[in-house]
């Protein structure tokens, strides 16, 4: 089993929300960073989410975390 990464709210510096398998050039998705008008909410809602996560062999942690949540829809948040 993987071990779930760690997600600290306060380190989160860029989110991410938008098509979850393409590149993160914002062509399929739009990004906010910390101090803009919807990043507060997004990072409220990556962290309810994260809450019930199930790790898989994929996760990397560390940079990002992606949160994939059906329709090919994503949210990812980004750490210095």
């Amino acid at each position: 089993m993987t071990q779930k990464p760690t997600f600290t709210a306060e380190n989160v510096t860029r989110i991410y929300l938008g098509a979850d398998n393409v590149c993160r050039c914002g062509c399929k998705g739009d990004y906010q960073d910390r101090g803009e008008p919807l990043f507060d909410k997004r990072l409220k809602r990556f962290a309810k989410m994260w809450e019930n996560y199930q790790p898989t062999d994929d996760d990397l942690g560390g940079f990002y975390l992606n949160m994939s949540y059906g329709n090919d829809r994503a949210l990812t948040v980004y750490f210095d």
